[in-house]
């Protein structure tokens, strides 16, 4: 499929994608390090770094994270060797006072290990399909804890394996033009 674009910019940037075909394969421990490390070098207020990724790669572990899970994301996600649970701390460190950039810099966070991921060849698929109230009363996340997502993490899988509901859409998505994304102060004045 053919990309528009106006520059050039990273590799991984323009080809990273959320597919959902996982293999079950295990994933290296350094791996699953580098991918949360490149994580640690976001930028955040104050240099607060409010993001955690609570990592399942054990069965047990992997499993308690799956029951999470909305049945739709199962289908798919049930495969994948690790699972993260992300979190935003509310309050800063500093002073305990509410940081409301929390939510913001852990999305950037994330960011930056969907592209390492990528880099080394493994998926990172988010997903806001959860029952996040049980896993915040099952694991005792504190209330100063926003929880944001999970995410599946795994080699590249088999598309054919999916769900058929699944296969149609295992492509990379369309972006929406850059004029439509970067804005001009009074773009919504007009």
């Amino acid at each position: 499929m053919a990309r528009n674009f106006c520059c050039e910019i990273l590799p991984e940037i323009m080809k990273r994608w959320s597919m959902r075909a996982l293999s079950p394969e295990p994933l290296p421990h350094y791996d699953i390090t580098a991918i949360c490390e490149a994580a640690r070098y976001a930028p955040s207020c104050f240099n607060e770094q409010p993001w955690r990724f609570m990592a399942a790669t054990s069965p047990t572990d992997i499993e308690r994270l799956r029951s999470f899970l909305a049945p739709k994301n199962r289908r798919w996600a049930d495969v994948a060797p690790v699972l993260l649970l992300i979190l935003a701390k509310k309050t800063f460190a500093r002073n305990g006072k509410p940081n409301r950039w929390s939510s913001f810099d852990t999305g950037t966070a994330w960011g930056y290990l969907t592209l390492e991921a990528w880099r080394r060849g493994i998926v990172a698929h988010g997903m806001g399909g959860f029952d996040a109230e049980k896993a915040r009363s099952e694991l005792k996340i504190p209330d100063d804890h926003d929880i944001i997502a999970m995410a599946a993490l795994g080699y590249p899988g088999d598309p054919a394996k999916l769900a058929e509901e699944f296969r149609e859409s295992e492509k990379p998505g369309e972006r929406r033009p850059l004029p439509d994304t970067l804005l001009s102060p009074d773009h919504f004045m007009r």
